[in-house]
């Protein structure tokens, strides 16, 4: 539980969230314009961090090259995986985008056959990691930018181990602070009514990548991506 001064400060800092991000949006009117508020939101993510407290920093775990939680389910909104698809299209060979293709078809596939519970307990690295480190960091997801721990081994251990009680070492104060924006922007877009449904971030990439509709539909306010590639699909959808 939070204490009442860290309480007013997740509600002080969703509150402005909400409303900058909103104002931006309340001014754009072309493609290029959403992107740039969306990366605003982004920044304001990472300058969140920045701000925390030293001594509240001084006790992140999180270094360059500690990859463990790229190996661990990643839930976001469709705003996410276009910024994403974005930058692959944008900065990589059209070798390295095929293999991004490749390796999101394959984990797309695989997810398909899992039951929620399944999905949840796999484990396997992001098709974006390269030695260590995220290919797309400028552009990497919300929840990529808001998940530290204070110790790294427990993080190794949820990899491999059952059970692991990994949310022991998550950082209250920090945690807080970062989650109440990303919830924030996350409301903001919504009300702007954009597709405010959770997908699972391999398989929306694999579908954003490979079908340019999505990114129509979703300036149309639309559901983005098929139920398929949602975070949690229905039964029907999971075979």
């Amino acid at each position: 539980m939070l204490s009442p001064a860290l309480e007013k400060q997740r509600h002080q800092l969703y509150a402005q969230s909400v409303d900058a991000m909103q104002h931006r949006l309340r001014e754009v009117d072309n493609l290029a314009a959403i992107f740039a508020a969306l990366r605003w939101g982004m920044s304001e993510l990472d300058r969140t961090f920045e701000q925390t407290p030293g001594k509240v920093k001084a006790t992140v775990a999180c270094r360059a090259g500690c990859d463990f939680c790229c190996s661990v389910p990643v839930h976001v909104q469709a705003h996410e995986v276009f910024l994403a698809a974005e930058y692959i299209q944008v900065n990589f060979s059209p070798l390295d985008l095929a293999g991004v293709i490749e390796q999101t078809s394959a984990h797309r596939n695989r997810l398909s056959g899992l039951h929620l519970d399944e999905r949840g307990r796999l484990r396997e690295p992001c098709a974006l990691l390269r030695e260590s480190c995220c290919s797309i960091y400028e552009d990497r997801p919300e929840a990529c930018r808001s998940h530290h721990t204070s110790n790294a081994e427990i993080c190794r251990d949820d990899l491999t181990l059952p059970d692991v009680a990994i949310e022991k070492v998550y950082i209250p104060a920090l945690r807080s602070r970062m989650y109440a924006v990303m919830l924030g922007l996350d409301a903001a877009i919504e009300s702007a009514g954009f597709d405010d449904r959770a997908y699972d971030f391999g398989s929306a990439l694999h579908e954003a990548l490979t079908n340019s509709l999505c990114r129509v539909l979703w300036l149309r306010h639309q559901a983005a991506f098929p139920d398929s590639c949602l975070a949690e699909p229905e039964e029907g959808f999971l075979h």
